[in-house]
This record gives structure tokens, sequence and C-alpha cells, in this order.
């Protein structure tokens, strides 16, 4: 595979990550992240002086989508554990009130 292909499989891999994400699909998405990024460190560290300085175009736009993907990513990571924050404290406060009524009542 070539460069080009790689970069390009990268991103096609980001954005499945990306669609995980949005489906909240954590679990799956830690998964491919876990063996996306040894590969992408190998690919660049892989590539020689003229190679980069060949397709430094390439590279910068392909790091830029990347990065942009991972942002995203991140910010819906951010907004589920939110969601799930405030869904634990709804579910804490509603056990404390069953079980003062509990106490109460004499249950």
């Amino acid at each position: 595979m070539d460069i080009k292909e790689t970069i390009s499989s990268f991103i096609v891999v980001s954005e499945q990550m990306l669609a995980l994400a949005k489906n909240a699909e954590w679990e799956q998405l830690t998964e491919i992240e876990s063996k996306r990024r040894p590969e992408i460190e190998a690919f660049f560290s892989s590539l020689d002086q003229e190679a980069r300085q060949k397709n430094i175009p390439e590279l910068k736009q392909a790091i830029e989508k990347i990065l942009d993907i991972d942002n995203q990513i991140i910010s819906l990571a951010k907004e589920s554990r939110s969601h799930a924050v405030e869904a634990m404290k709804k579910n804490s406060s509603a056990r404390k009130a069953m079980s003062e009524y509990q106490n109460n009542t004499g249950l």
C-alpha cells in the first residue's frame, strides 16, 4: 500500500470511529482506537525524510482531518459522560427517596 492509500485508510477508520461515537458504541470504538494508534505511529516512524518531504501536503491534510475527527469524538465522549453522570445522579436521588420512604413508612 502506498502512502496516499495508507493515510486514506487511517481517515476511513477514523470516520468509522466517529460513527461509533455518534451511536455511543464506546467499547467497540476503544478497540478500534487501540489498533489504529500503533498503526499510525508505526506508519509515521517508518517514513524516511524523502517520503515525508515528497508527501507533505497529503500528510498535513491527513493529520488535520484525523485530529478534527478525534476532536469530534472527544466532544461526543464528554457529552455522553455528562449524560451518564446526570443519569447516575437521578438514579441516586431516586434510591435515596425510596430509602427515605421505606424508612418512614416502616417497609
